[in-house]
């Protein structure tokens, strides 16, 4: 991505449990907040607050006070995965997508007090990628762009599960960026290792991967996981089968994580911004 990173925002449907003040919605009362609601004098003994016309208009006869809301932060972790698939070069980089989309993040959590952190992983958590719990702007900016220096060499996704333990504990707004290029019983484990947090789905594709196959041809397929090469005659029947196939398997990948997180958002060779944007806002683009 040239230039600065580009500026987007997101938002939560539940509240943090978190202390340290934000701008997300919170289980913490304090003063200055967001309006909450109307409670008696006696649960919050605060006279400056008294709300008058609804005293007045109270049936019990109480005084009634008004209650705050104190904005909190959350912790906001990136599980970014590297393999050996995210290598792929077509119309598009890969992982420069997901380091853009990494670098926004950054810009976005550092803008609202969040935390950010950053867990890439293959077949095991990249600890020489990795960046736990952070507030510094030099932290999150080194952290990415080691992750745009990264050279995908290793095949599997299962650090995913690595990264799922490293954060365990209160509930956080995870973005799980792959190409999702992944068995079923991967996607299950790592789907259900990430269930109790807010988890983001977000897949990279690059159209060249299933777009514009010739329906008769010598192919000199090279699976980039397994690095196995494969000559393959294609032909029309055979075209149409590969492509039913690759749509199954992705209907039945956004199944899985349907089901223990929001729905998946597609990143087809661009990022459209704005999309993305209204995405993590409003749930949909």
């Amino acid at each position: 991505m040239s230039g600065n990173p580009r500026d987007i925002a997101y938002s939560i449907p539940w509240r943090s449990s978190g202390i340290r003040a934000g701008a997300h919605k919170s289980y913490l009362f304090g003063a200055g907040g967001r309006f909450r609601d109307i409670v008696p004098l006696l649960t919050l003994p605060d006279p400056r607050r008294i709300a008058i016309r609804a005293s007045l208009s109270d049936p019990f006869e109480r005084l009634l006070v008004r209650r705050t809301e104190q904005p909190a932060a959350v912790d906001l972790c990136l599980l970014i995965d590297v393999s050996t698939s995210m290598s792929f070069t077509g119309r598009c980089n890969k992982l420069t997508l997901a380091a853009d989309l990494a670098d926004a993040l950054a810009v976005c959590a550092e803008r609202t007090g969040d935390s950010f952190a950053l867990y890439p992983f293959d077949a095991a958590l990249r600890h020489d990628l990795l960046l736990r719990k952070s507030f510094s702007k030099a932290a999150h900016a080194q952290s990415v762009a080691r992750l745009r220096a990264c050279s995908p060499d290793q095949p599997g996704a299962l650090g995913a599960l690595e990264a799922a333990a490293a954060i365990a504990g209160s509930k956080k707004l995870v973005f799980l960026i792959s190409d999702f290029l992944w068995s079923m019983a991967d996607a299950r484990r790592i789907g259900g290792a990430l269930a109790s947090h807010d988890v983001v789905p977000i897949e990279i594709e690059d159209s060249l991967q299933s777009d514009n196959l010739p329906d008769w041809g010598l192919l000199n397929l090279r699976d980039l996981e397994s690095g196995r090469r494969r000559l393959t005659v294609m032909r029309p029947t055979l075209k149409e089968q590969w492509i039913r196939s690759r749509q199954e398997h992705r209907r039945s990948i956004r199944q899985v994580f349907d089901a223990t997180a929001r729905q998946m958002f597609s990143i087809r060779d661009r990022i459209d911004w704005m999309r993305l944007t209204s995405y993590l806002l409003y749930g949909s683009a």
